[in-house]
């Protein structure tokens, strides 16, 4: 009457299987022995002493258990001792009716109903002992250093996840309440904690990063003459699912997802790569022109915006890559405007657009409608590493919009970081 113990498994930890524990008076025996404790010539007793000596029910808890098995030695002698009392019961009311004659049906009958009453116990409390279930969360690794030594990333796991950029939607509405537009300067720094670590290729010189729902992928663009990609990437393992190569006259740049198809800059080539998004195919028209570097891209759901380097974003229409319009992208510091320059990968999150800022470890949020610089995200010491006179920089965000998740990432990084923003200080 009771259920096999059940193996359960949970992304991110491993559960340990353990059998449940025997009733009182339940009986174990090893396979061989079971047609022996079945004989009608009395060798019950002798079965029993067998198996003390032969020690079943003491097996490992890491192997598979016999049905209704004990867990341990003394659940075992604990059974033993109880149904060996009900042997010696019975065996006594045998000799009692044979010494004073007492008619067979009557022992028969004492021993139908002693039985009945040791089956009405086992089957009550039969399924009451639930399998145990024990979780062993699996440890978050810290990124290397530079010597290769493990860094002191701060790896802050949240004892609740309530969203990645929940934080930004509060300051949304506080500069609503505000008067909106009319708040000189921009909002507080924000700065992070690391929800989870992954792998990343340590090759892909990271020019752009995207998370795809309906596949829950990342599609992430590659750079470096002779080394440029489009590649889709499993966010779990941080592996290369598909990949197309650039032919080696293109320097591969900002990527994003439009209508089922992906664009790719390139950057001094002046040509967009357009492929289908399942198959990494070129699509049709395979390529678009423009008349600037290009650098970071995004989408509204309406246009694809373009950074280049310099403080301009370009809305840019989708079939014809034709500007639109493009807004200036400034900071206000003590009722002064300063522009903001070496904008590069590019996000849209919660309707503003995010830029990594070539060579520092700051994010940009910026209000999509006239550039004005809403805040800045600090993400100093995320990955540790020497920038002087190097390209391995922050490089890559990608957002869930349905799921508020949040994934950062670095040119040639060997680490992907999920994270959640909070407020600095």
């Amino acid at each position: 009457c009771r259920p096999p113990p059940e193996e359960i498994a949970m992304d991110g930890k491993e559960m340990t299987r353990m059998a449940p524990e025997i009733d009182a008076g339940s009986r174990v025996v090893a396979p061989k022995e079971a047609q022996g404790l079945m004989d009608e010539s009395g060798r019950a007793s002798e079965d029993l002493r067998r198996d003390e000596e032969k020690g079943w029910g003491t097996e490992s808890l890491n192997e598979m258990q016999p049905l209704g098995s004990v867990r341990n030695p003394i659940d075992r002698q604990r059974a033993d001792d109880e149904e060996g009392g009900i042997v010696d019961i019975i065996r006594s009311i045998t000799r009692l009716s044979l010494g004073r004659k007492i008619c067979l049906a009557c022992t028969l009958l004492t021993v139908i109903i002693i039985s009945a009453v040791i089956g009405a116990c086992t089957e009550g409390n039969c399924g009451q002992k639930p399998t145990i279930i024990v979780e062993v969360p699996t440890p978050t690794p810290a990124p290397p250093s530079a010597s290769g030594a493990p860094s002191q990333t701060p790896a802050v796991t949240p004892q609740s996840h309530s969203g990645a950029t929940k934080i930004v939607s509060e300051l949304q509405e506080e500069r609503a309440a505000a008067g909106g537009s009319g708040i000189a300067g921009a909002d507080a720094m924000l700065s992070f904690s690391v929800v989870k670590v992954y792998n990343h290729d340590s090759e892909a010189f990271t020019q752009g990063l995207e998370y795809m729902s309906d596949s829950s992928t990342f599609v992430e663009s590659t750079g470096l003459w002779g080394k440029s990609s489009i590649r889709e990437v499993d966010i779990t393992t941080g592996n290369v699912l598909k990949k197309r190569d650039l032919q080696p006259q293109f320097f591969g740049e900002g990527c994003t997802v439009f209508q089922g198809k992906i664009y790719q800059l390139t950057w001094r080539e002046r040509v967009c790569l357009v492929y289908d998004r399942n198959t990494l195919a070129p699509a049709d028209p395979p390529q678009l022109h423009y008349d600037t570097d290009g650098w970071g891209l995004t989408t509204d759901g309406q246009f694809l915006i373009m950074s280049d380097g310099s403080a301009t974003l370009y809305f840019r229409h989708p079939i014809t890559f034709a500007v639109s319009r493009k807004v200036s992208v400034h900071e206000v510091v003590g009722g002064d405007s300063h522009p903001v320059t070496q904008i590069n990968e590019l996000e849209m999150v919660r309707g503003e657009v995010w830029a990594n800022i070539w060579h520092t470890d700051r994010i940009a949020r910026i209000r999509k409608e006239d550039g004005f610089l809403l805040g800045w995200i600090d993400l100093t010491g995320i990955n540790p590493r020497n920038y002087a006179g190097g390209d391995d920089v922050l490089n890559g965000i990608a957002w869930d919009k349905e799921n508020d998740r949040l994934w950062v990432t670095g040119k040639t990084w060997a680490r992907l970081f999920e994270i959640d923003l909070i407020r600095k200080g």
